[in-house]
């Protein structure tokens, strides 16, 4: 089973919602549980608990614990984690949608996103299946929130009836929601909505940039099908979707 781990950024506002995250092999939940571990035992030695690594919480240094650590603290900690992700085993998805941009008829960013990202990874499967004879399903595990109940009848419609891009072949259930702060994997989607959140909100691509090979990415045609930029400016944007997407034909 290839697990994909996705969690929200942009709900409190701004110009781009994000849904993004990571997708695992089963067996390789272990690494990244184990790297994340370390991280707390090494940037706070004196929490024995398990602490949620949450990346704006982190870099906000404002609630307990993180408000213990100085500015360098706690980019070194987020670098840290971002590096993790860099040499890790996952593969990584996310769409990063301008809210301007979005017409009437796509629906709410949320849906449109999850919708997008279900596709792309049903693809993903699909392709290693076709290249590697990979016979694994896929099962999605959302971060629980307030679009817990708009999923979930959501995912039952994309089973049944396919996405607006064609049917789904390769998912075996409709997703699992569980608390952030009880899942590591969701804390490394967490790290990774972040990271797009920065480099469309804000331009801050040096996080960004360190995951950015990570995302799925076709061999044959080089585009980065894991990522999607929801603009109106894609015939001129340079981010690595849009231009892929353009050099690809897409």
């Amino acid at each position: 089973m290839h697990l994909l781990y996705l969690d929200e950024s942009g709900t409190d506002g701004g110009d781009y919602f994000v849904l993004a995250g990571v997708s695992v092999f089963e067996r390789d939940t272990f690494f990244f549980n184990r790297d994340f571990n370390a991280l707390q035992r090494e940037h706070l030695p004196g929490h024995r608990e398990p602490v949620e690594l949450h990346a704006t919480m982190i870099r906000a240094r404002r609630q307990p614990p993180w408000n213990d650590l100085s500015v360098a603290e706690a980019h070194a900690l987020l670098d840290a984690g971002y590096d993790v992700i860099a040499r890790g085993r996952g593969v990584l998805f996310g769409v990063a949608i301008e809210r301007a941009a979005l017409r009437e008829e796509d629906g709410d960013e949320y849906s449109y996103a999850f919708e997008s990202i279900a596709r792309r990874f049903d693809g993903y499967l699909t392709r290693l299946y076709r290249q590697d004879n990979d016979r694994q399903k896929g099962l999605i595990v959302v971060a629980e929130s307030n679009f817990r109940r708009r999923i979930e009848v959501l995912a039952k419609e994309l089973l049944r009836e396919g996405t607006r891009w064609g049917v789904l072949s390769d998912l075996a259930e409709i997703p699992l929601f569980t608390l952030a702060r009880n899942s590591r994997l969701l804390q490394v989607a967490d790290f990774c909505a972040n990271a797009v959140k920065g480099r469309y909100e804000g331009g801050f691509t040096r996080q960004f940039d360190k995951i950015v090979p990570r995302f799925d990415c076709d061999p044959g045609t080089g585009q980065l099908h894991g990522l999607f930029h929801y603009t109106r400016n894609h015939a001129t944007c340079f981010c690595p979707a849009c231009l892929t997407r353009r050099q690809a034909g897409g």
